[in-house]
C-alpha cells in the first residue's frame, strides 16, 4: 500500500477490539500512533501486548471525547510538543439502545459529539498542510437498524451526514474524509451487548456465512489513509459481507 506517511496517526477508542486492530495494522504500514482512550487503567497492559519493536511508535493519552475541553487540550499539548496529526481516525463509540433520556444523550455524546469535536481539534492544522485523511466509525444499523435501535442508529447514521458535509469543506485543503460501516464484527465489546445465541444468530443471516473480523475493519482503515485512497472522499464504505447492499 503506497501510503507516503506526513505526520502522526490519533486513534481514539483505541484500547478494545477494533481499535487495537487499527493500532497493530497501521503500525505494520509504518504508522506512529497517538492512541486515545478513557481506559487509562488499562493502558499499561494494552501497551504491553503490541509487538515489542514497535511500542515505541504508540504514545497513549487518556481521553473522554465527550469533553470538549479534553479533546481541545489534547490538540495544544500534542501542538506543544511539536506533533503533527495528518491521519485521524474517529473510532471512539459506544452502542445504546431502548428510549431512555439518559441513554440517548450519552450514545449521541459519544458518537457524533465525539467525531465532531476531534475533527473540528485537528482538522485545522491539516488544512494548513495541504494535507489529511480523517475516517469516521458509522455502522450498518444506520442503514438497516436492529429492533430498539433508535439511539445507536441516529448516532451512527449522523456520522454518516457529518463525514459527507465535512468532506466537501476540506476537499480544496487536501483532506479527505471518510467513513466505515461495519456489519457484525466479532470483538469482546460486542459481547457485553449481545449474548452468544444473538451473535450466532446475526451471524447466521449474513450471506458471507460469517461475522466480519477486527482485522477487515482495520484494512479498510488502513487503505482509506493510503494515497491509493486519494480520490475517494465523502464515502461511507460498507464492510459488513453482503448483509447490506446499497445501490
Amino acid at each position: 500500500m503506497s501510503t507516503q506517511l506526513q505526520g502522526h496517526t490519533l486513534i481514539t477508542g483505541a484500547v478494545g477490539g477494533l481499535g487495537t486492530a487499527m493500532v497493530q495494522r497501521l503500525l505494520g504500514e509504518g504508522h506512529t500512533i497517538i492512541a486515545c482512550d478513557r481506559a487509562q487503567d488499562q493502558a499499561g497492559a494494552w501497551l504491553d501486548r503490541l509487538p515489542a519493536d514497535q511500542q515505541h511508535r504508540v504514545t497513549f493519552y487518556p481521553l473522554d471525547v465527550t469533553k470538549e475541553e479534553q479533546v481541545n487540550a489534547l490538540a495544544d499539548t500534542l501542538r506543544g510538543k511539536g506533533i503533527h496529526i495528518a491521519y485521524l481516525v474517529n473510532n471512539a463509540g459506544i452502542h445504546g439502545a431502548g428510549t431512555e433520556s439518559r441513554v440517548w444523550e450519552r450514545t449521541l455524546r459519544v458518537n457524533i459529539h465525539g467525531t465532531f469535536y476531534l475533527t473540528r481539534a485537528f482538522s485545522p492544522a491539516m488544512k494548513e498542510q495541504r494535507f489529511g485523511r480523517i475516517v469516521n466509525l458509522a455502522s450498518l444499523s444506520a442503514y438497516h437498524p436492529l429492533d430498539d435501535q433508535g439511539p445507536y442508529a441516529a448516532a451512527k447514521a449522523a456520522i454518516a451526514g457529518f463525514t459527507r458535509s465535512t468532506a466537501l469543506d476540506l476537499a480544496r485543503h487536501g483532506v479527505t474524509v471518510n467513513a466505515i460501516a461495519p456489519g457484525l464484527i466479532l470483538h469482546d465489546g460486542l459481547k457485553v451487548v449481545f449474548s452468544d445465541a444473538e451473535l450466532a444468530r446475526m451471524g447466521s443471516g449474513i450471506p458471507v456465512g460469517r461475522p466480519g473480523k477486527p482485522e477487515e475493519i482495520a484494512a479498510t482503515v488502513a487503505f482509506l489513509l493510503s494515497n491509493d485512497a486519494a480520490f475517494i472522499t465523502g464515502q461511507t464504505i460498507h464492510v459488513n459481507g453482503g448483509s447490506y447492499l446499497p445501490g
